[in-house]
């Protein structure tokens, strides 16, 4: 059966303490960045619902008869839908297969179960068949869906599900856990690494093993050259197009911030200086339309943002060579 990560733990608590109460909603979405084993989580709650015999921690015992239906993959009660290609969208086909589901009766556990991973990536019509359904919602049945980014999905399906959100671990549960996983690395690597994966330990794996995190150190001093203006944008702008765009914002947050504290003794100094908020509300503002739009036009993005920091940075342009050391 599906196992809790650590940093689960604290939110599985919460499933216990509404099941032990009997307050379990008909929708749960399941929300927190990349990384975090949500899928899992969602997984697992189904196991646990379908099982005879749980325990008094809500865990599936394993062995009856709908627990082994449930790892055999062929449980008549459960569903779960998923983009069928990766880049793709989850289609109103999907939703519909799931309003055939939800219209049975459960034939061997008290409830069905459905699990939309990345309910994001929903097409509209299948958003709007999916709202029919929470509208209406059936008593035997509890869906559960997971997002990576949850400002994506329409606010109609936000508000009727209850929301539970999953936070990142901090270093030390991360190391430990690498550490059980047999995957070796040191805090100074873990830290170069997490605001490209936002602490999420499935995302840091997935940078350890594929190197991509040295190409986004690069970002750093590609950005130093921008502020200066002694880059070419256009081919700057290239070389992000073949990036994560959420990374490189959050790696950009993250080097303005870390330069910063390096360089001053306190906020207070770091507060003067208009220049540096100026530049960081276009950082968060970018990943903020990233955050929300399936869809956006990476290239216009990566130029409006090149073009609002040019014109920051041309306005304190003395200033930004002593603060990147230039």
């Amino acid at each position: 059966m599906t196992e809790l990560f650590p940093w689960q733990q604290t939110l599985w608590q919460h499933v216990v303490v509404r099941v032990d109460k009997q307050r379990l909603p008909h929708a749960i979405l399941v929300t927190g960045v990349a990384g975090l084993g949500k899928a899992q989580f969602a997984a697992k709650m189904a196991e646990s619902l379908l099982c005879l015999n749980v325990d008094n921690q809500f865990h599936a015992c394993g062995v009856c008869h709908s627990c082994q239906i449930m790892q055999a993959g062929n449980h008549p009660d459960h569903l779960t839908i998923s983009v069928e290609e990766a880049g793709k969208s989850i289609k109103i086909e999907q939703i519909r297969a799931l309003k055939e589901k939800q219209s049975l009766t459960p034939s061997i556990a008290k409830w069905k179960t459905v699990v939309i991973e990345a309910a994001d990536a929903m097409t509209n019509s299948a958003a709007n068949s999916l709202l029919k359904l929470l509208e209406e919602p059936q008593n035997n049945t509890i869906l559960i869906l997971t997002t990576d980014a949850v400002h994506r999905l329409p606010v109609t399906i936000r508000s009727r599900c209850q929301q539970m959100h999953m936070s990142a671990p901090d270093y030390s549960i991360t190391m430990q856990w690498l550490d059980s996983e047999g995957i070796s690395t040191d805090v100074e690597q873990l830290q170069k690494i997490s605001s490209l994966t936002q602490d999420a330990p499935f995302a840091i794996v997935k940078a350890l093993e594929s190197n991509e995190w040295q190409a986004y150190q690069q970002i750093q001093q590609d950005f130093d050259q921008l502020l200066l203006q002694q880059t070419n944008p256009v081919q700057l702008a290239n070389q992000w197009q073949q990036l994560d765009l959420l990374k490189v914002m959050h790696q950009l947050l993250s080097t303005i911030k870390t330069r910063l504290k390096n360089h001053y003794s306190g906020y207070a100094e770091v507060s003067e200086t208009q220049q540096y908020w100026q530049i960081v509300d276009c950082i968060v503002n970018t990943i903020k339309l990233i955050s929300s739009q399936n869809n956006y036009n990476k290239t216009l993005l990566i130029e409006d943002f090149m073009v609002s920091v040019m014109r920051i940075s041309d306005t304190n342009s003395v200033n930004w060579q002593s603060r990147t050391g230039k």
